[in-house]
This record gives structure tokens, sequence and C-alpha cells, in this order.
């Protein structure tokens, strides 16, 4: 009875054996059965398959791939260096790194591209973009899937899993690198406001003045090192002040151009503005103005509009109301007598004086003669002429209706 016992006990545990030899025997010899061909000239790995490369322990449950950066921060084109780990078996693997855009930047894969490489954990680096802000690169483990599904089990892959179309039973385990931001690098950003500047017609001998702003729309200090006339440029412009001055980040300095003409003509122009702006180290302030012959003092007082009121009646005593504007076109301020006078039937019955003036550039002033209420009626014929230092006659007329 005790050798019948004995005996089932080993033939069950043979049975045992038999069912799980497969298993481990496939594992134990896969890469020198299946891979060897092809990786020639390389030993054999165990983390080159997916059941030993990405999974945490033997239960072969999780993923465990992983990429992750040396530093949180960068600026633009610094050397980003990213650790790829992974698996519980040693041996070499392919390992890739990819950027946000999923490009190949960087892979591991022995002297001869085949394998014989590195084992994890594995250091790529790459460069970090140049444009500033937050990137999240990948990295992948890749080679054959042998794991539990090969062997009657069921697989665990990864979300981003990837066969490998040109490579049968080959394919990634995909996964994010943390988050790294890139910095932009403090630079100065030089901008003229205006770009431009007209002086107009400047009177010979005399001069004019207008100011630019020196802005400064970077983050770091704008340092202006020279300025000068451009080529062809004339010497009666100058300016103030002179390079060099330091203009700090959202800030500006204003620059002071003077046209002092010596002749009669048109002059124009730039300077040229030089800093430490590395996209435009050099800009120009454009300028012109016109020298012209100095005016005598005159005063010019014009007629702009005059009015009366056109149609009045005796039965309803209504005066005349008056409206005279005038504009200085002369070149000093100054008053002058301003005549209306009225002419009905041949005979005058009004002639009133008042003084006007306009300041030079004004553009205008209003002003009133007293009313008149008609007596008679008959056309009024209204004549005003103002009296001034220019030769020029400057005289206007209106005419109103008077009915019974």
């Amino acid at each position: 009875m005790k050798k019948t016992i004995l005996g089932l006990f080993i033939l069950s545990m043979l049975a045992v054996l038999a069912f799980w030899m497969p298993e481990a025997t496939a594992r134990s010899g896969f890469f020198d059965t299946f891979c060897a061909d092809c990786h020639a000239g390389v030993s054999s790995t165990c983390a080159g398959c997916h059941g030993h490369g990405v999974h945490s322990d033997s239960s072969k449950s999780d993923m465990n791939v992983t990429g992750v950066t040396d530093k949180t921060t960068y600026s633009p084109g610094e050397t980003v260096s990213v650790t790829i780990n992974g698996g519980y078996r040693s041996g070499w693997v392919r390992a890739i790194l990819y950027d946000q855009n999923m490009t190949e930047l960087a892979r591991s894969t022995g002297p001869t591209g085949m394998g014989g490489g590195a084992s994890f954990p594995i250091t790529l680096t790459a460069s970090a973009p140049t444009a500033a802000g937050t990137y999240t690169w990948n990295v992948s483990w890749y080679g054959n899937q042998y794991d539990l599904a090969e062997v009657g089990g069921t697989t665990f892959f990864g979300p981003r899993w990837t066969p490998d179309p040109n490579n049968a039973n080959h394919g990634e385990e995909i996964v994010s690198t943390n988050a790294f931001t890139v910095t932009a690098v403090a630079a100065s950003d030089i901008n003229l406001n205006p770009a431009s500047l007209d002086f107009g017609m400047v009177t010979i001998n005399g001069s004019a003045t207008l100011t630019t702003l020196v802005e400064n729309l970077g983050t770091a200090d704008l340092n202006v090192t020279a300025i000068a006339l451009c080529a062809g440029t004339s010497m009666e412009f100058t300016w103030s002040p002179d390079a060099p001055f330091t203009v700090t980040p959202g800030s500006s300095q204003t620059l002071s151009v003077s046209y002092s003409p010596a002749d009669v003509g048109t002059d124009t122009g730039c300077l040229e503005i030089a800093s430490n702006d590395q996209a435009t180290p050099v800009v120009s302030l454009n300028v012109t103005g016109t020298g012209m012959e100095a005016q005598p003092a005159v005063l010019d007082l014009d007629i702009k509009r005059f009015s009366a009121t056109k149609r009045v009646s005796l039965t309803r005593v209504k005066p005349v109301a008056f409206t005279l504007a005038v504009k200085n076109a002369g070149t000093v301020d100054g008053t002058a007598p301003a005549t209306l006078t009225g002419i009905q039937n041949n005979a005058e019955i009004y002639n009133e004086s008042i003084t006007v003036s306009d300041p030079v550039g004004n553009g205008g002033l209003r002003y009133e003669f007293p009313p008149y209420t008609p007596l008679a009626a008959g056309d009024i014929m209204w004549t005003v002429t103002i009296t001034d230092e220019d030769p020029d006659i400057d005289t206007a007329t209106a005419t109103t209706r008077v009915i019974p």
C-alpha cells in the first residue's frame, strides 16, 4: 500500500513538472533558438523579450517602462538627458527616445545596430527645443513580444503597445516622460516709435525738433551702442542724447532730432541706431525736411465766410444779423479793422467797423456786427472789407431782401 501511494505521488510530481517544463525551457532558450540568427555575434539577452523587459516581476501583470529627464527646466538647445528603465531581468535592450511629435531623437542598439549594447537603465540625450514652452517627450522599449501569450497565458501590454509592421512578433512599449519646461532666453528688442520724422518746411538758419521713442520690447536690457547719420544724410540733422545709453525692459528713451537747414531744398536721409538686439542689431530712423527762405512778418487776415439774414419783412420787425469768420494766413499775430457797409435804393444805410484778429495757426475766429433793422422795402447789398498789412483786398458780399 505504501508503495502504491509513493508511486502515485511520484507520478503526480512528474505530471506537474511536465506541465511547467515547456514554459521554462522556451523562456530560457528562446533567444538562442529564435533570435540568434538575426542577432549574430551578440550575447543573449533576457530583457530583449517582452516577458522580461517591460514587467516589474515574474507575475508579468504590469508594465514598468519609464523615462525620466535629468532636469525639469532647460534653456533652448540645452542637452536633455533621459534615463529609460524597465523590466526585471538583465540583458541588452533597444531603447528609443522620441520628441513630443514622436520624431525619433536617439536610440540604443549596440555597436552594429543589432543589439549587444547597454542594458537598463539606459540614458539617451538630445537637444531641448528652441522655442519656449512645456514639453513631454516619449521613450520606448523595443523587442520581441514573447510573453505569457506564447505559453498559453495572456500577455499584459501597455496602452501604447505598437507592433512593428516590418518585423513580425516585434514591437514597442511606448510611454511618456515627465513634462519639462524650456525657458525663453532673455533678449532685448528695439523698436522706434515713430520710425520716421518729417520736419516739413523750416526756415533757413532756423531749427525744428521732433522726437521718437527708443523702446525696449524685450526681456533684457537694451544697450544702444552707437547713433550715426546714414551714408549721404545731411549734417543738418542732429540728435540728443548721443549713445551709449541703456533702456530697461518695457521702458523707453526719448531721442530728440533737430533739423537746421542751411539752404533752400529738401533733405532726406536716416539715422542708424546700433544696439545689442541680436535679431535687429541696426535700425534706421528715417528723417526728411525742407529748407525755405524766411518769410516777411505780415498780418494777413482773410475772410473765411460772411453771411447776412437773407429775407426780412417790414410787417414783422426783425433785424438783419451778420456773421464774419476770419483766418490769419500771415506770419505774425495782430488786429485789423473790418468794415461793413449796406446800400439800399442807391443810398448807404449802414456803416459799422469792428476789430478782428486770429492767432497764426489757430484756424479761424468768428465775429458779429451790430444788427440792422430795415426801414424801407428793397434789396440791401452788404459789403465787408478787412484792411490789414497784406496788399490783397479782403472783401465779401451778401444780400438781404426786404419785403413790405
